[in-house]
């Protein structure tokens, strides 16, 4: 699946949200340092609790709407526990704040509205939207990378934007790659006098793996973490080069709550100056390159 900070959809669940579906600290899956436990003892964070003392001990409800594997999703080992980055970083931010946190499960396309009106507190990574910014304040920590997938040994040699004149591109329908980025490249190699970018339209990751594998694409463009992915499951492959792509992303929280938000913020920066959210980047595959100073939005 082409996952949701990309293709900006999650199927799913449809309703408002359900039952919460893991707790606060039930056991970190991951072993990067400093842990959420340490967190909790540092000098930062306990000044933190004290200039948020209404945020000590409250449980702040996470919502989500839908899985993706390296983001959050079950466990395999247990399913009764969500992991991914977005948990990895949720226990890190309740733990400096003196705070617990629990999921609730529902359908995306209610997601931000039960944030909006306090159903939910947080939310996971989402892309920073001008549209969404309309109804929802984010805290935003990443940029978006693109990652490139290409045959084992870069026969090619393709190893930039730069090279994709006169390369075939596959590239999911109805995704930026398609929209904006492969279009763009191609006219840059066009007004250089060069051969244009050839795209060849797909419709799923598989589809476009088999492309690459079969020579009819000589390159497939996706999020960075899941060209990491896919090429260490498929020893025929490998992923290439990067991009950045002019879009961050972040917790969405209401525009109205500002204390958690500035809260949010201030404990993100102590995470960040700890070296933990570039570890956890590498660790979950979105690769520490995408981290951003943490920025308020909306």
């Amino acid at each position: 699946m082409k996952f949701a900070r990309t293709a900006l959809l999650i199927s799913g669940l449809s309703g408002s949200l359900l039952a919460g579906i893991s707790s606060a600290h039930a056991a970190s899956t991951d072993p990067i340092t400093p842990t959420a436990s340490d967190f909790a003892a540092m000098a930062q964070c306990k000044a933190l609790q004290t200039k948020y003392p209404s945020l000590k001990g409250k449980d702040l409800v996470v919502g989500l709407g839908g899985y993706t594997k390296g983001f959050e999703a079950p466990s395999e080992k247990d399913p009764s526990i969500i992991e991914g980055l977005d948990p990895s970083l949720f226990e890190r931010i309740s733990s400096c704040l003196g705070a617990k946190h629990s999921y609730q499960s529902g359908s995306f396309n209610v997601l931000l509205t039960s944030i909006s009106s306090g159903r939910a507190d947080i939310g996971p990574m989402l892309y920073v939207t001008e549209e969404r910014m309309k109804q929802i304040a984010f805290v935003a920590s990443m940029q978006v990378q693109d990652g490139s997938v290409l045959a084992q040994g870069n026969p090619k040699k393709i190893n930039s934007v730069d090279d994709l004149c006169g390369k075939t591109v596959a590239a999911a329908a109805g995704s930026y790659e398609a929209n904006k980025l492969v279009p763009e490249q191609s006219a840059k190699c066009s007004a250089a006098g060069k051969p244009e970018v050839s795209m060849l339209m797909v419709q799923n990751t598989d589809n476009s793996i088999q492309a690459v594998k079969s020579g009819r694409a000589d390159v497939y463009l996706t999020e960075a973490g899941s060209a990491v992915a896919i090429a260490k499951a498929d020893k025929s492959l490998q992923s290439g080069f990067t991009v950045d792509l002019p879009i961050m992303v972040g917790f969405p929280i209401a525009k109205d709550n500002a204390t958690l938000r500035a809260a949010v913020l201030d404990a993100m920066k102590v995470i960040q100056e700890s070296g933990a959210q570039k570890k956890l980047l590498d660790y979950w595959g979105q690769g520490s390159a995408a981290e951003r100073p943490v920025v308020a939005r909306g």
